[in-house]
């Protein structure tokens, strides 16, 4: 069963760990890749100087994604430093051909904005965004499908919205499961949602595996 994000390395599970660059190790064990990114929390007026850090990191073969990134309308530097900040991991994502993961608070349509243009640049490009997820999702289906539309993912831990993860499971759409920061299994994580779609927990484990779907270009 895959951990989509989590802090922790636990014994052989297969994870997309979030590593800060500061700490980054040289190497990894072979099931544990890596994303990296400059959280809105941590965003500061010099995080210009951390995401040319995050830049040479990410350029790494087991960094298999960038973030986790985001917006906090609730927790954070200004509104509008975080947005820059943002735009610059954007930028980064595209450039390497990595998808994002994202953190979101309160700040939804400032999220789909950014969508938007990044939607309008590639189309005069001619070609295709990269995807985003967002992880620990907790919105309703209307939230829900109104990201999902502009070609975005979610990502669910232990606390969600049952009637969106249900939304989500018969919208055929990959989505994801994750401990984030807690110290839980995440095979308690599948074995909960498990319970509440009623499917067996060997069918959630290959429908919520993103080297199938997102990173199939990373592990091919």
């Amino acid at each position: 069963m895959y951990n989509f994000h989590t802090y922790y390395i636990t014994d052989e599970e297969p994870c997309l760990l979030n590593v800060d660059v500061a700490d980054i190790q040289p190497s990894y064990p072979e099931q544990v890749k890596l994303s990296i990114g400059l959280h809105p929390w941590k965003v500061t007026e010099d995080w210009r100087d951390e995401v040319k850090t995050i830049r040479d990191a990410a350029q790494r073969t087991d960094v298999w994604a960038i973030g986790e990134c985001g917006l906090d309308k609730v927790k954070g530097v200004e509104l509008s430093v975080q947005l820059e900040a943002f735009r610059a991991h954007i930028a980064l994502a595209e450039e390497l051909q990595k998808p994002m993961l994202i953190h979101c608070v309160r700040a939804f349509d400032e999220l789909l904005m950014l969508r938007r243009e990044l939607e309008a640049t590639c189309r005069q490009e001619g070609r295709e965004p990269q995807p985003w997820v967002i992880h620990g999702f907790r919105g309703k289906p209307e939230q829900a499908k109104q990201v999902m539309t502009k070609g975005m993912l979610l990502s669910f831990g232990h606390q969600y919205n049952l009637e969106t993860l249900r939304f989500v499971f018969t919208s055929s759409r990959p989505f994801y499961l994750e401990t984030d920061d807690s110290r839980l299994s995440v095979l308690h994580i599948y074995e909960q949602v498990a319970r509440h779609l009623d499917v067996d927990v060997s069918r959630l484990s290959r429908l919520c595996d993103p080297r199938k779907t997102l990173f199939a270009r990373q592990n091919p």
